[in-house]
């Protein structure tokens, strides 16, 4: 169950219909959450109609939403509101309207009625128009003049092409996406008959909530894409993608140019993108002008993001691919020139433009009956299998076997680069269109008929929470059926790579059965439990037909074990799988090349010398975290840094986490407030101070030094997000001691801005001296010591003592020449030949880097130094 309340940050957003004097809450219920037995079975669903009596309850795909406004019930609520219902096309599609107006918008207002001027123009074909509409430029200069906006949004509603809207007035809820036009002499244009009529506002006011559009030229392709469109995409294909997209995050990070990974996290023209990535404290610590180069910790939390991109386990599967996702519209909409067969991209409307005889004969049926508000895949190649001609493949997701396009873009058609590493491009990648399967307008399939859904509140009946009940049944009654069915045909195209001759329905009605129509889905669910019971069956049978590993966990609890047994049977590994294992291979490379660029990360000089008096402070701290740590899930060596928790929101890591950073905010507050940056300077200087961790399985070379203590979140909100934590105090330590500026976010456009090119400031590298006091004693003294223990203790103290006072003076610029011993182990020397230090064995493999070095900042513990070395160039 999750609650939603009028008091909820939910950063500038806002439920239009629910102002905050009505101290309003949502309760949400998903079926599958109340589940005791099959899907709406009666205690599950006892649990929703015995709740408390709602304001308003209305159905939203697996969820029951109940409103609750106290002291108010359903009548007295829609009176004060305007809004009026009407289940004349039964709850389901009444569900559909109110789900629409009571969500969050940014950009909306009540009008008057006679404010606004909304054209449903008769002469606009409905098929060409279905989902589309027109918005004129002086209105989005009208409403933006009426918001309260900060400069950021207000320039995005201004130079936003195309929205998605929602309106709603006496004659009913208009939505789709509009495209914004200069010379319309209406506000608003949508085709005649276009206005739902099963939810209204009755008081005089005319509501329009905006949604800025965007289009992204990246995309990861998803597991029903790589299986429905194989063998187009080979698995050489997206394992060659993949290799560039790690080694494009790693070239970005490695050398400061961060344009082209930053590109692939977020949309630079949507604010709400942009949003995401300032509340982020890397995303904040970039745009403060920081390199991602000097801590280990946010070398990581970059790197990481890729790997999310490639799903987090292998049933999950998504792999990077070259295109992008846009927004379709037929040509007649922004009453452009494109040529049948022949596709134009425009990133400035997020639009991909298509022919309106094409739209008409075949996009939309092949498409699955898409229209104006839908997003499509785009992925451009050069058609091996046309002499080279180059082509844009579209398609949807969901989809079924079979539904994609191919078309040529214009000559005026946006050329999608896909940034690779080298500073490259690939614009258009050979592949063969051969290779795709066959159309769906050209396989005869034979489709069952569903069955109306049993609603008896279909006609002549008031709306109430107790009339959305047989509704509510059969939502329950359908929850899952959609997801098992695209599961059932995914893995019927995985193993035979085609669709059987007859199926229950298209998908396309199975999508609108379960969020739309509500139609009876039994004959769908009981065709899904057939066809996966047959293939494990035939699976068992024939070690050539068995189920591929990564599908078997969509496969229900009992039937996963017989798939098992088949598979580890087969003498034949699927392609799927080989994919999935190579594909995990490469995530194990990655982060290794991940942990070794992180071994690299140095902060600036500035930090050490700042922190040079905090060392002690900083020790404790360190201490503080770790013990905490320790103490809630056994080791902290198992835990990276707080980006985990993230990823892994398992109950050890999370109690652990929470109670590290309760123990560090406990110590931080013993300081005046003033002195508290320190405090964190300190303990980052003592962390790198130390170098590479010691790491067995590494050997010479050691873990990245574990820097988690300085970059701990904050508190998780109950409504979602995190209080600003010890790394907003991290970056205002670094700000304060001018390592980092004020974080710059431009506004010409909703654009992200950082120094995309080196740091001016030369990351080091620590390494842990030993026996220093020793090889001085030796240098200057008259009688050489061969062992330690050999000096009397209180010539041992002295020489600790004059290396502590050599460390801040006559060992700064020092130079030290690094060689390798008979005995294999790595020491450094000084100009004169003289031993100075045994390198510590975790961090040899950072001293050989260069022959050569010279000493930027040491730091004398027990007569061993820590120092930052520089290359002598």
């Amino acid at each position: 169950m999750t609650i939603l309340r009028f008091d909820d940050n939910r950063g500038g957003l806002a439920y239009p219909f629910l102002p905050n004097e009505l101290q309003w809450q949502i309760v949400s219920r998903s079926f599958d959450e109340l589940r005791t037995g099959s899907f709406g079975s009666e205690a599950a669903l006892n649990q929703i109609f015995q709740a408390d009596p709602p304001t308003l309850r209305w159905v939203k795909d697996d969820k029951v939403l109940d409103l609750h406004v106290p002291g108010t019930d359903t009548e007295t609520f829609l009176s004060r509101s305007g809004l009026q219902l009407s289940l004349h096309k039964g709850g389901y599609v009444l569900s559909k309207r109110l789900s629409r107006v009571m969500r969050p918008f940014r950009y909306w207002r009540f009008f008057d009625e006679d404010e606004v001027t909304i054209d449903y123009n008769a002469l606009l074909d409905e098929k060409l128009w279905d989902g589309s509409g027109q918005v004129s430029r002086g209105f989005i200069q009208r409403l933006t003049d009426s918001l309260d906006l900060d400069d950021r949004h207000r320039r995005e509603l201004l130079h936003t092409d195309r929205f998605e809207v929602t309106t709603l007035h006496a004659g009913g809820q208009d939505k789709g996406h509009v495209l914004v036009v200069d010379d319309l002499a209406v506000d608003f244009m949508f085709p005649v008959n276009s206005a739902k009529q099963e939810l209204a506002l009755v008081d005089g006011r005319l509501f329009i909530g905006l949604h800025p559009i965007h289009s992204e030229d990246q995309m990861c392709l998803d597991i029903q894409s790589i299986i429905n469109l194989h063998p187009f995409f080979q698995p050489e294909h997206l394992l060659a993608w993949a290799g560039m997209e790690s080694a494009l995050f790693l070239e970005g990070i490695r050398n400061g140019r961060l344009a082209s990974i930053l590109n692939r996290l977020y949309d630079a023209e949507s604010v709400s993108d942009l949003d995401s990535l300032s509340n982020w404290y890397v995303g904040e610590y970039i745009a403060s002008g920081g390199s991602l180069m000097w801590f280990a910790g946010l070398v990581k939390a970059v790197a990481r993001q890729h790997l999310k991109r490639l799903g987090s386990r292998a049933s999950k599967l998504r792999c990077p691919a070259p295109g992008g996702r846009y927004y379709i519209f037929p040509a007649v909409v922004g009453n452009r020139n494109v040529p049948e067969g022949h596709i134009e991209l425009d990133p400035a409307c997020a639009t991909a433009w298509v022919n309106d005889n094409d739209w008409l004969t075949t996009i939309v049926d092949v498409l699955g009956g898409c229209d104006g508000d839908d997003a499509v895949w785009v992925m451009p190649f050069s058609d091996v299998s046309d002499n080279g001609g180059r082509k844009l493949l579209i398609w949807r997701s969901p989809n079924q076997l079979g539904e994609y396009v191919v078309l040529q873009p214009t000559d005026a058609s946006h050329v999608i680069a896909w940034d690779v590493p080298g500073g490259r491009q690939l614009s258009y990648p050979k592949m063969q269109s051969r290779l795709l399967p066959n159309r769906i307008d050209s396989v005869s399939y034979q489709y069952g008929e569903l069955a109306e859904a049993s609603d008896p509140h279909r006609t002549n009946v008031s709306y109430s929470a107790a009339a959305m009940a047989s509704t509510i049944q059969r939502a329950a009654a359908n929850q899952g059926v959609l997801g098992a069915h695209c599961n059932a045909l995914m893995m019927c195209k995985a193993i035979y790579g085609r669709l059987p001759d007859q199926l229950p329905a298209t998908l396309e009605a199975v999508i609108d059965g379960s969020v739309k129509t509500g139609m009876d889905l039994t004959l769908v669910k009981q065709w899904n439990q057939m066809a996966i019971t047959r293939m494990v069956e035939h699976g068992q049978a024939n070690g050539n037909r068995a189920m591929p590993a990564v599908l078997r966990d969509r496969l229900p609890e009992w039937l996963r074990d017989p798939a098992a047994v088949a598979t580890a049977a087969s003498l034949r590994r699927h392609w799927l799988d080989t994919l999935t294992m190579a594909l995990e291979m490469h995530r194990e490379q990655y982060w290794a090349d991940v942990e070794a660029l992180a071994t690299e990360a140095c902060p600036p000089l500035a930090l050490f010398e700042h922190g040079r008096d905090w060392l002690p402070v900083g020790k404790e701290l360190r201490n503080a975290y770790s013990h905490a740590m320790r103490q809630a899930i056994g080791n902290s060596s198992d835990v990276e840094d707080a980006d985990v928790l993230a990823n892994d929101g398992t109950s050890p890591l999370i109690t652990g986490f929470v109670a590290a950073r309760a123990a560090s905010e406990r110590f931080l507050q013993q300081w005046p407030e003033q002195k508290r940056p320190f405090a964190l300077l300190g303990a980052a200087a003592y962390l790198y101070a130390q170098g590479p961790q010691a790491c067995p399985k590494r050997g010479r070379g050691g873990e990245p030094v574990r820097d988690a203590l300085v970059w701990q979140l904050g508190a998780q909100r109950s409504e979602g997000g995190r209080e600003s934590g010890i790394a907003h105090q991290m970056l205002a330590a670094l700000r304060h001691i001018g390592l980092l500026g004020e974080p710059v976010w431009t506004t010409v456009g909703a654009v992200l801005h950082f120094a995309d090119e080196p740091s001016r400031f030369t990351a080091g590298v620590p390494v842990r001296l030993n026996g220093v006091w020793l090889n001085w004693l030796n240098a200057t003294g008259k009688r050489p010591y061969v062992c330690m223990s050999d000096v009397p203790l209180a010539v041992r103290n002295r020489a600790k003592a004059r290396i502590a006072d050599c460390v801040q003076d006559e060992f700064q610029g020092m130079l030290l020449t690094t060689e390798v011993t008979d005995s294999n182990r790595v020491v450094t020397r000084t100009p004169h030949g003289n031993l100075f230090g045994y390198v510590q064995r975790d961090h040899e493999l950072a001293a050989i880097r260069h022959d050569q070095w010279r000493i930027a900042w040491a730091h004398a513990i027990d007569g061993n130094v820590l120092a930052v070395l520089e290359p002598a160039l």
